[in-house]
C-alpha cells in the first residue's frame, strides 16, 4: 500500500510535471491521464509514479503525435507495437522535413529573384555568364503576344502543383522568336524556376537588360538585338524573360520588372 505522502494534489502535480492544471483536467476527461485517487469532495490526487506517464505524453506530443495516438500507445503492451507506432511517426516527420525543405528552396529562389531588382537599370545592357537553371514549363505554348499573363500564370501554378511543385516559385516566359524577330510571329511558353527539373535554361553567356512593364518588353528585345548586331554577336532564337519583381510585389503586369536574356551562340 502506497504511503499517502506518495500522492500530490493536482496543483502540486501540475507544478512538478510542467503541465497546466486545466490540461491535466482535460487529460482526465478524455481518459488519457487519470488521477490515481479522487477524494469524496472531488479533489484529484496523482501518484509520483505517474510522472513517467507525463514524460511519455510530453515526448510523443513533441514528435507530433495526436492525443488520440498517445492514448492508443498507453494501451499497448508489446514492444513491437510501440516500435511500429513510433516508426510511423518518424516517417511523418521525415515527410514534413521534405515539405519544409522544398518550401525553404522556394523562399530562397524568391529572395534571389526579388533582390535582382537592385540591379534594375533600363538603359544598360550586360554580357553575363550564367550557370544552368532548372525550369518547369507550362503545357501551353501561346502564339503571338496576346495571352493574359494573370490567367497564364494561374494555369501554370496549377500545373506546377500537379507536377509536385506545390509552391509559388519565381516565374518567367520564354519567347521562341522567328528568324526576323517579329514578336507577332513568336511563340511564348511560361515557366517557373524550380530546385530541379529535366528542363533547363542552358549554361552560357547571355546578353541581358532590364525593363519595367508589359509595353516595354519590345523595346528591351530590340535593344538586345541591336547590341548583338553592333558587336557582331551571334545569338540564339529563344528570349528568356524572368519576372524578378513579380506578383508578390506588383499590383499588375505593368508593374513587373523583367530581366530579358538571350544566349550568345558560341563559335565551335
Amino acid at each position: 500500500m502506497s504511503n499517502r505522502t506518495d500522492y500530490l494534489s493536482i496543483s502540486e502535480f501540475a507544478e512538478l510535471s510542467g503541465i497546466k492544471r486545466k490540461t491535466l483536467i482535460y487529460y482526465d476527461q478524455i481518459d488519457l491521464l487519470k488521477p490515481r485517487k479522487v477524494s469524496d469532495k472531488g479533489y484529484r490526487y496523482y501518484h509520483y509514479q505517474q510522472l513517467y506517464a507525463v514524460n511519455m505524453i510530453i515526448f510523443f506530443k513533441d514528435i507530433g503525435m495526436s492525443l488520440e495516438a498517445i492514448k492508443e500507445y498507453s494501451q499497448l503492451k508489446s514492444a513491437d507495437q510501440i516500435i511500429e507506432l513510433i516508426q510511423n511517426q518518424k516517417e511523418k516527420i521525415r515527410q514534413k522535413q521534405l515539405y519544409y525543405n522544398r518550401m525553404e528552396q522556394m523562399i530562397d529562389l524568391q529572395i534571389q529573384s526579388l533582390k535582382e531588382t537592385e540591379n534594375f537599370n533600363d538603359t544598360s545592357i550586360s554580357l553575363v555568364e550564367y550557370d544552368e537553371v532548372a525550369l518547369f514549363f507550362s503545357e501551353t505554348i501561346y502564339h503571338g503576344v496576346h495571352s493574359r499573363v494573370s490567367v497564364s500564370l494561374s494555369e501554370l501554378y496549377q500545373q506546377c502543383i500537379a507536377a509536385g511543385y506545390e509552391f509559388p516559385y519565381p516565374s518567367g516566359m520564354a519567347m521562341y522568336m522567328a528568324d526576323d524577330w517579329n514578336p507577332e510571329a513568336s511563340a511564348a511558353q511560361y515557366y517557373v524556376k524550380v530546385p530541379d527539373s529535366s528542363s533547363v535554361r542552358p549554361k552560357g553567356r547571355y546578353l541581358e537588360c532590364y525593363v519595367q512593364g508589359h509595353a516595354e518588353y519590345k523595346t528591351g528585345y530590340e535593344k538586345l538585338i541591336n547590341y548583338a548586331q553592333k558587336h557582331k554577336l551571334s545569338i540564339m532564337n529563344t528570349l528568356y524573360i524572368d519576372f524578378i519583381q513579380n506578383e508578390l510585389v506588383a499590383q499588375n503586369f505593368d508593374d513587373f520588372i523583367m530581366k530579358m536574356m538571350i544566349q550568345i551562340e558560341e563559335k565551335k
